[in-house]
């Protein structure tokens, strides 16, 4: 899980509408995380546990933190759940854990391990079924994969 905001490599492309919600009660999403909502509309990181309800879907790559926890010390626009969290969508450089894809995987489905990871693996051996991200869109040609969410 991420710890702090990333900035991810983006292949560019048409742009795509934006959707967003906020951070769920419990829980703080980085700029860069692969964010999961929830059916009552509330975004966690993929991956989470423990969610206000249940995670329908992935939404997309957090644009910026947002820290909807108790703990924290702060305050201001990024703190609590009043400002939301776009979430884009394109073609990133999610790293892949696992199995590294090739080209014989493009167009397959990917799925997220958590906030920062993805798999080509839904459902890993003895683990619960993980929600997909998008699909593998191909190699750059320095190796790095890229998926099309």
């Amino acid at each position: 899980m991420l710890s702090a905001d990333r900035t991810l490599r983006m292949k560019m492309g048409p742009r795509r509408a934006m959707f967003a919600g906020t951070a769920a009660v419990g829980f703080t999403l980085y700029r860069g995380s692969i964010s999961a909502v929830c059916t009552d509309g509330t975004l966690v990181p993929a991956g989470s546990t423990d969610t206000p309800s249940p995670i329908a879907a992935i939404l997309g790559i957090a644009r910026h933190q947002q820290i909807n926890t108790t703990n924290f010390p702060g305050v201001g626009a990024f703190v609590g759940s009043v400002t939301p969290v776009e979430c884009e969508t394109g073609c990133f450089a999610l790293p892949f854990v696992e199995t590294a894809p090739t080209w014989a995987n493009k167009g397959q489905p990917v799925y997220a391990v958590d906030d920062e990871s993805v798999s080509l693996t839904e459902t890993p051996s003895g683990g619960t079924a993980r929600l997909q991200v998008g699909t593998f869109a191909g190699l750059d040609a320095d190796g790095t994969a890229y998926t099309e969410i």
